[in-house]
């Protein structure tokens, strides 16, 4: 590994296959001197990688506050009375660590992508709560939680007092936005143009053109129907469009993908409608191929129930849809959230919905990461009848 910096996460381990391969390459957590103070952080990493993203089969992803409570026990023997948590699993993990794990004083999170901020935000950003978001811990302590959103756009800062026994005795901050007036580094931009030279292609290629926002932001397609995944899934079902005959106006008509999946937005108005390659891989950018399974509508049910099976959470399983109209009770307990399921038909004239029938075979277009199981999706994986990649 070429970094020149301690890598922390107290939550994996590896099995025989590799542990001798990767001894040494990440610690569970680093003791620190600062200005005569000892200061511990302890790392984490999302328990959920191995549906996320493909770690291999050798490494093993604990749970985090189990884990966590272990080595910061473990820490606070070695004279530190001062604990960072440091890791990456979402922002309503942070909260769970900063409540459940005695011991922890600052958690600094990632992955959720969360914006935080007290008072009028510098940016169009809005924020899901104050920054520092302060939980109240089972042990009785006020436990700043942080996050400073995506992208590289702000720098989180924080201030923390601790009195001599190592309690939080005040907090206060607020993200940097990283605009104009933050000087840039001249070494770094150095590296960066080199980059940007390889790119600059990507940025030129016009592919398409759009006259409204097209939003793909969490806040939008992790919990709602957004418009760029109904752009996306529309593709994808174009794409498609084949062989049509006296009975079929098409062999598909389904689409599925993520909300997780899909990474930014498009602003008509940032170049005058133009949409690049750049903008697509910026909205796609984890490459993959969209492929066509066959499944039964019962999977298909499955598939929808686990879509909200934790709803607002801000995970990225919520499922964007093309050709699919689904209705949800989220009063209802996970499981049974699903009200009504309608698809567009194939075997028609002139395309509806209608109602899924449980043991109908329907084909539908997805990303590679969701057929293979991907955040959560094994029913899926498991119970595709049949399974054709195709191309991105």
């Amino acid at each position: 590994m070429n970094v020149n910096f301690p890598v922390l996460s107290a939550n994996i381990k590896s099995d025989n296959h590799i542990a001798s391969n990767i001894t040494g390459y990440f610690q569970p957590f680093k003791i620190l001197d600062v200005g005569g103070e000892k200061i511990a952080i302890v790392g984490y990493t999302s328990k959920e990688t191995p549906v996320l993203s493909d770690p291999g089969p050798h490494l093993i992803f604990e749970d985090e506050i189990t884990v966590l409570q272990h080595e910061v026990s473990k820490v606070l023997t070695l004279g530190v009375n001062k604990v960072i948590a440091l890791g990456h699993s979402g922002f309503e993990t942070d909260k769970l660590i900063a409540q459940r794990v005695s011991g922890v004083d600052v958690v600094v999170g990632g992955h959720s992508n969360t914006f935080l901020y007290t008072g009028t935000p510098p940016s169009n950003d809005v924020p899901v709560g104050n920054y520092p978001f302060i939980v109240n811990s089972d042990d009785g302590r006020s436990v700043p939680v942080v996050q400073a959103y995506a992208f590289g756009k702000y720098l989180g800062y924080l201030n923390v007092t601790f009195d001599a026994q190592g309690n939080v005795l005040h907090s206060s901050g607020n993200p940097i936005l990283l605009d104009s007036s933050i000087p840039e580094d001249p070494t770094l931009l150095l590296q960066i143009n080199k980059w940007k030279e390889q790119i600059n292609n990507f940025s030129a290629q016009e592919i398409g053109r759009t006259l409204v926002f097209l939003n793909g932001s969490s806040l939008e397609c992790r919990f709602r129907e957004c418009n760029l995944g109904n752009l996306i899934c529309d593709a994808m079902i174009y794409n498609n469009i084949r062989n049509p005959d006296e009975v079929r106006w098409n062999h598909v008509s389904l689409c599925i993908i993520n909300g997780g999946g899909i990474r930014a937005s498009i602003d008509e108005k940032s170049s005058n409608g133009s949409i690049t390659l750049e903008d697509l891989l910026s909205v796609l950018p984890f490459g993959g191929t969209f492929d066509l399974i066959e499944i039964k509508g019962s999977t298909l049910k499955k598939a929808f129930e686990h879509s909200v099976h934790r709803y607002g959470a801000s995970t990225g399983e919520f499922l964007q849809v093309g050709g699919i109209r689904v209705l949800y009770n989220l009063d209802n307990k996970p499981g049974e959230r699903v009200v009504t399921l309608q698809v567009i038909c194939t075997k028609c004239r002139v395309p509806k919905y209608i109602p899924v029938q449980m043991d109908e075979v329907y084909k539908v277009v997805l990303p590679a990461f969701l057929a293979e199981g991907g955040d959560g999706y094994t029913m899926l994986k498991n119970e595709s009848l049949k399974h054709d990649s195709g191309k991105l």
